[in-house]
């Protein structure tokens, strides 16, 4: 179907069977040494079994001292990794998939607390993400972590890995050095571009040194900076391009940005359209003449398919949509579009990383957990599960219970599937959500799951059902907390579903928002918007806006703010609610303050609705409770709320 998609392709002289790539994200399933589990080893031979062309591992160290990223990363600075790398070539080359290693140095952004020695190490003294303070490294420094990097992509080989990628992208320690934002040198590694370039020449020379010419080596680069005036630009990316293939790397995988960046460029979140930065691969390959590859927010198969039908890369490249769907690339070679688990960019396979510990995802129940999620048993029997509520917990509880050989009923007493998604698409830029709902939509025909809308049975009529067992996802609905008051009669109190339904059309007025997290925020967003000539407060009584929203997603709307003129005020607790105004205090000092207004919108989280209150109870054993109809939360704890309910049953 997708004739350029399933094209061999090749890096240097090694054949890849298709063009499709799934590059690097960390995901943190190996032991604290950083050597493989079956964790990890599951979760990439998914992968490969999915088809995927070429894999390109998380970032591995090099360097133990200085250079540890995340906790459990892949380690290959010791000479016991062979044996530790060689277990996982061994399981992705019977599918025919290549494998390379992403060597990595995080510079200034390395873990102090992972890391024994101090400081840590950049091209210029600076400050890292992770709160490290590195120094300039000494030349010797220097010379020493170009071997770091040359016996580690050793190893590597050794190993029976097909190639290396060199990370230069992303404002880790390689790319410190060809920034001037980060560059400040007056040596023989500063100034010039042949000077800043002069770091990842070295460790290209030593890796050919240590590994022979005809050993694939690519180069991770971001193009664009994106950090303003002061950074480079594409036409810098293009002539360092240039230079890397003067120095004779096999290919280039194309990215943007990194860490200095507010508004990540380098893996974006919903908010970008697919292909946004094509232009950046484009511009490559008009001007190298060996491969590109570029993760330019593919999502769909056809996508990736016009982008190389048009030249604008060589390998269509992606690694979240490998999260969501590990059979993307299976699924788009036997034209089952529809079948795909579209990654919808919500940024929850980074942001769930400090409760999970290692990379999951949204839509995918069964991405990070591929040997601890047992296969799906057939022993539904025919027997009837009830599912109330087609939200995305019902969805996924619905037409994972279906596989499983059950009978399913869906019910729905809106007139329109979707719940919490619905509501979650409103707002500007959100449009991905749709593909969730049209996805989940899909899965539950396909499974013949009976889905009867504008329907919401009384217990007697479930009751008549018989059924086996019931989900309950009866969702849930704003707060407006009885503690506050006045906010339960004031004319002025509104919520976001008010809002973004369009229920109320608020115009020319003054607004305050209640609550930052990313509804309060997004209906800010829509209620600032120029048309409508809103003023927008929003406040917020945690010491910083948005607390628990990851930062991406955060910066992505708070950026359209302050164009917008909303005013952002945190330490700030609503403390009663007027006829034509409310009274907040600073949740530091006590202080009180009053504000006229036209309208308040609590955007205060939700509580279950708990429509059949405990009469569930009476109708069979099996009543298990999921999404909002527990507790609000996000479309990660929907999902996976509903997939493990319908492995509990």
């Amino acid at each position: 179907m997708y004739k350029k998609l399933f094209t061999p392709g090749k890096i240097g002289r090694l054949p890849i069977p298709n063009r499709v790539a799934m590059t690097a994200a960390s995901a943190s399933l190996s032991l604290p040494d950083g050597t493989m589990t079956e964790d990890m080893l599951a979760y990439y031979e998914a992968r490969a079994k999915g088809g995927v062309g070429l894999i390109i591992t998380e970032m591995v160290c090099v360097d133990e001292d200085r250079g540890v990223l995340f906790a459990r990363q892949l380690n290959a600075a010791r000479e016991e990794s062979v044996a530790s790398f060689r277990c996982l070539a061994d399981r992705i080359h019977p599918y025919g998939t290549k494998i390379f290693a992403q060597l990595l140095h995080p510079g200034a952004n390395a873990d102090p607390k992972l890391n024994p020695c101090h400081p840590l190490l950049s091209a210029s003294a600076a400050r890292g993400k992770n709160r490290g303070q590195a120094v300039e490294a000494a030349q010797a420094e220097l010379v020493n972590l170009v071997e770091k990097f040359a016996q580690a992509a050793r190893r590597v080989k050794e190993s029976g890995f097909d190639g290396i990628e060199i990370h230069a992208a992303h404002h880790y320690l390689i790319h410190s050095f060809l920034s001037p934002v980060t560059n400040h040198r007056t040596d023989e590694y500063g100034g010039s571009l042949e000077n800043r370039t002069r770091f990842l020449r070295q460790i290209i020379e030593a890796i050919r040194a240590a590994c022979g010419q005809d050993f694939p080596l690519m180069v991770r680069l971001s193009l664009e900076e994106y950090i303003g005036p002061k950074g480079y630009h594409a036409d810098t990316g293009i002539k360092i391009c240039q230079m890397l293939e003067a120095w004779g790397v096999d290919a280039i995988n194309v990215t943007a940005s990194g860490t200095d960046s507010k508004l990540s460029q380098s893996v974006e979140p919903m908010y970008y359209p697919q292909g946004w930065r094509k232009h950046l691969a484009k511009a490559v390959k008009a001007t190298v003449s060996i491969p590109v590859l570029s993760v330019a927010l593919i999502r769909e198969p056809a996508y990736a398919e016009k982008l190389l039908e048009e030249g604008v890369l060589d390998f269509a490249a992606s690694v979240r949509a490998h999260l969501a769907d590990p059979q993307w690339t299976e699924k788009a070679r036997s034209g089952r579009d529809a079948d795909i688990i579209p990654c919808i960019s919500c940024m929850a396979c980074f942001g769930k990383f400090g409760t999970e510990g290692h990379i999951t995802c949204a839509v995918n129940p069964e991405t990070g957990y591929e040997t601890r999620i047992p296969p799906l048993i057939q022993d539904g029997n025919d027997r009837l599960v009830v599912v109330l509520g087609a939200g995305p917990a019902g969805l996924e509880g619905a037409w994972i219970a279906a596989r499983r050989g059950f009978q399913v009923i869906l019910f729905e007493k809106a007139e329109k599937p979707g719940g919490q998604l619905l509501l979650a698409a409103l707002p500007p830029r959100k449009e991905k959500i749709l593909w969730l709902l049209d996805s989940l939509l899909h899965r539950c025909r396909q499974e013949a799951v009976a889905l009867r809308l504008g329907c919401a049975p009384t217990a007697e009529e479930l009751d008549q059902l018989a059924p086996y067992a019931i989900l309950d996802a009866t969702g849930g609905h704003p707060v407006i907390p009885s503690s506050i008051p006045g906010a339960a009669e004031s004319p002025l109190v509104c919520t976001p579903p008010d809002i973004l339904t369009g229920a109320l059309d608020l115009r020319e007025e003054s607004i305050v928002i209640v609550g930052s997290g990313m509804t309060g925020l997004e209906t800010a967003e829509f209620l600032s918007d120029r048309s409508r000539n809103n003023a927008v407060l929003v406040l917020e009584a945690a010491t910083r806006i948005a607390p628990g929203v990851y930062g991406s997603n955060r910066n992505g709307v708070t950026a359209v703010l302050e164009v917008n003129n909303v005013v952002l005020l945190c330490n700030r607790t609503l403390t009663r609610v007027g006829e034509d105004r409310i009274w907040f205090a600073d949740s530091q000092t006590g202080e009180e303050y009053v504000y006229p207004c036209d309208h308040v919108v609590l955007a205060l989280g939700t509580v279950p609705n708990h429509p059949y209150e405990d009469r569930l109870s009476a109708v069979c054993e099996r009543v298990i409770s999921v999404g909002d109809a527990v507790q609000g939360g996000q479309i990660w704890d929907a999902i996976h709320q509903g997939y493990q309910a319908a492995l509990d049953l």
